[in-house]
Parts: C-alpha cells; sequence; structure tokens
C-alpha cells in the first residue's frame, strides 16, 4: 500500500486569523483513487486529538501560562511520548507526513529536538523504569550517549545504574552525572585499545 504524503500546515487569512490544515501534493492527490478527502479529514482529526491530549497532559490547565516543563515528573514526559508514539503507529502504514516535528513544534510549543527526544525517550525507556525521582534531564543525557555505550555493550548496564541510583536516592548532581557518562565511555574506549 502506498502511503499518503501529508504537510501539516498554517495559513493566515487577510484578517490576521491563522489556521491549521493538512496539505497533499495535488500531483499525488491526482493519482490517487478512493475518497481522498475523507481520508485526510480523519489524518486531520487523529492529529488534532493527538496534540490536544498532549497539550491538557503536558500544560494542564496552565496553558496559557506555559508552565515551566523542567518541573514536570518523568513520568508524565514518558506518557506524552507514548500519546505521539501513539499516534505514529495510528497513521503509520497509511500516511508519511513531511514535517512531523516542525509541525508539532508550532503546536505543541516543544523544540523539534526535544519532540525527538520524547520519541526516543519511550522507545528506549520501559514504563517500569521511568521514576519521577530521576529528573527528566538525566535520562536525557543517557540517551544522549546511548549510542557510544551501546557501541561499548555497557548501555543496558548505565541504564540499570541510573535507575538505581534514582531508587536509593542517591542522584549525583547533573552536570557531575554527564562528566560521568563521558568518564566512562572514554575509560571503556581506551580499555578497549
Amino acid at each position: 500500500m502506498k502511503k499518503t504524503p501529508v504537510r501539516i500546515v498554517q495559513t493566515q487569512d487577510i484578517h490576521g486569523n491563522k489556521k491549521v490544515g493538512v496539505m497533499l501534493d495535488v500531483s499525488y492527490y491526482l493519482d490517487t483513487k478512493g475518497d481522498t478527502e475523507a481520508s485526510i479529514q480523519k489524518f486531520k482529526k487523529l492529529y488534532f486529538d493527538t496534540v490536544d491530549k498532549a497539550k491538557k497532559l503536558f500544560y494542564g490547565k496552565y496553558e496559557k501560562e506555559r508552565k515551566k516543563y523542567q518541573y514536570l515528573p518523568s513520568t508524565l514526559y514518558w506518557k506524552l511520548g507514548r500519546i505521539l508514539l501513539e499516534f505514529t503507529d495510528l497513521i503509520q502504514d497509511e500516511f508519511v507526513i513531511t514535517n512531523y516535528t516542525e509541525a508539532l513544534e508550532r503546536d505543541f510549543g516543544l523544540s523539534r529536538g526535544y519532540v525527538h527526544e520524547l520519541l526516543v525517550f519511550v522507545n528506549v525507556f520501559k514504563k517500569d523504569e521511568i521514576l519521577d525521582q530521576i529528573p527528566v534531564s538525566y535520562y536525557r543525557m543517557l540517551m544522549r550517549k546511548r549510542t557510544q555505550l551501546q557501541r561499548l555493550g555497557i548501555f543496558e548496564k548505565e541504564k540499570m545504574k541510573l535507575i538505581r541510583m534514582g531508587k536509593e536516592n542517591k542522584l549525583i548532581g547533573r552536570e557531575k552525572y554527564k562528566g560521568e557518562l563521558a568518564q566512562v565511555v572514554d575509560n571503556m574506549n581506551r580499555k578497549n585499545n
């Protein structure tokens, strides 16, 4: 089955009112058989339902104030990533979004890098590995070293170490943890060479 490429765009009328819509390449539209309009409407509903659900979870009743997201619990970040991943799973067989992270950045209010990290976060960590005692910034630091740690065969070990430190309430400072991860990678590289 051929996937429909869509682009989530924001337009503005002559009065300055902004509206988000979904664009489909005209050549693709003409080549497609079936009810393309119904398919696009289904996609739009799924996308906007996902953004609304994510905003409600992330910002709660304080959306206008955009509360400081660095103070939110790690479990909330994982749930947010799960919402975005479920949407991706729902549409993956039928649609390909050509500007997904850019659209979420605009419609949800987090940077592309942050959106990408949320999607990675939910894939790398299981629900029971997420502890609110561990700020999400620690998980993010570990994910940033993931490729190097996996290449060295010690990512799972470092992941379990972080979780243990959280459970035992023995987290070291964030910058110190960042330095410790870099040191582990350097030591293992030296040991292997």
